[in-house]
């Protein structure tokens, strides 16, 4: 009876619970943070906090506060502007729930990322999930757009690359761990960059992170965003419209749907200099079509439209690949990647000085289209 009580006493020990927890009420819950230059050139950090005692109200049919708080406070060093925190909040910060990270233009102008997100890597709180963006509005403003979808401003802005598999122009979320291996392996990259447009946060392109000091080098647009998806094969769906801004009224406006894309990237050595084959494979289908007297059970009706198609994409990846290797000289394709797994004795020659090597390497791009099917036609 009495090893019962003793193993039943014991075995309490072990079901105590949340005996260490804390009250939602008394968190300081972080779900975004903004990174900028404020006065004097200090840093700014603006941390967006979650009120929970406005969360349900927030929902209900009666109007209350805001769910969130942005407190922007200005320091020498990130430490301590948190510690700053302190002095304005009786909640200490938590930064398991974090969701979005920004980044102003000036910041990461004159910032090397690797020292901006240093302090990051070393919290045990931060998730290697956060995903970051750039902007080169006032990081501030960022964080104060009320979100539409959503009910706090981080949370939108992270699932803003939700609809990557829609759009050619959205990149796929930047994640920390993505950024910190970057670096780690001392390679180019993007980061999505995000705007304010008409009261609402957008996508805007991409920023361009020199492998030389990890700071900004310069910015992608949409189109070229487009391109770069196609060369780094992140494309899952999406649309190719094959008449310019210039022809929207024309009578024979198409747009083609992307059913499956594919791309391989074959680096060869040839006399001992190094070429790069781009070959893109993509099925498509009629999404949209103005032409009426086009007559889809004709034999060779695609024919136009592929070739059409293939010039367009085609073109894409060339207006990616022409500033990366004329005007920046960086390697933020990720083509370096390809050379050191296919031809990993020229890579390791080349790799002290890659971005020389890559600017100069000739790279061919070869684009096959496939149209199968159609969608509803006005053959009135």
């Amino acid at each position: 009876m009495i090893r019962k009580m003793v193993f039943t006493i014991c075995c309490l020990l072990f079901l105590s619970a949340c005996w260490d927890s804390n009250e939602i009420e008394d968190v300081g819950l972080i779900i975004g943070v903004g990174l900028d230059f404020g006065e004097d050139e200090k840093f700014s950090m603006t941390h967006q906090y979650v009120v929970p005692n406005n969360i349900q109200r927030s929902q209900g049919s009666q109007a209350a506060g805001k769910p969130f708080q942005n407190l922007t406070l200005e320091g020498e060093s990130f430490f301590e502007i948190i510690r700053e925190n302190s002095l304005e909040t009786d909640r200490p910060p938590n930064f398991t729930h974090l969701k979005s990270l920004v980044l102003s233009e000036k910041l990461i102008e004159e910032e090397s990322v690797r020292k901006l997100i240093s302090f990051f890597l070393r919290d045990h709180e931060f998730r290697r999930t956060v995903a970051v963006f750039v902007t080169k509005e006032k990081v501030e403003d960022i964080m104060s757009v009320e979100p539409t979808k959503e009910i706090f401003p981080a949370v939108q802005i992270k699932e803003l690359t939700q609809n990557n598999d829609k759009s050619l122009e959205i990149l796929e979320n930047t994640k920390f761990s993505e950024l910190s291996s970057n670096i780690s392996e001392d390679v180019s990259f993007v980061i999505p960059e995000i705007e304010i447009n008409q009261n609402r946060i957008r996508l805007s392109g991409a920023a361009i992170i020199s492998d030389q000091d990890f700071k900004l080098a310069g910015w992608l647009n949409r189109e070229q965003v487009q391109g770069l998806k196609w060369l780094t094969n992140t494309v899952k769906g999406g649309l190719v419209s094959l008449t310019g801004q210039e022809e929207k009224h024309s009578e024979d406006h198409v747009v083609l749907e992307i059913i499956t894309a594919g791309t391989e990237i074959h680096p060869k050595i040839e006399s001992g200099k190094l070429k790069v084959e781009v070959s893109v494979n993509t099925t498509v289908r009629l999404g949209e079509d103005w032409n009426i007297e086009r007559d889809v059970f004709k034999q060779g009706w695609d024919e136009k439209i592929t070739k059409d198609a293939e010039n367009h994409i085609k073109k894409s990846i060339q207006q990616v690949i022409e500033p990366a290797q004329n005007e920046y000289e960086l390697d933020f394709l990720g083509l370096s990647k390809w050379v050191r797994i296919k031809e990993p004795a020229f890579y390791e020659s080349h790799k002290k000085n890659w971005n020389e090597t890559f600017k100069d390497v000739p790279i061919s791009v070869d684009v096959k289209v496939d149209v199968d099917g159609y969608g509803t036609q006005d053959l009135q």
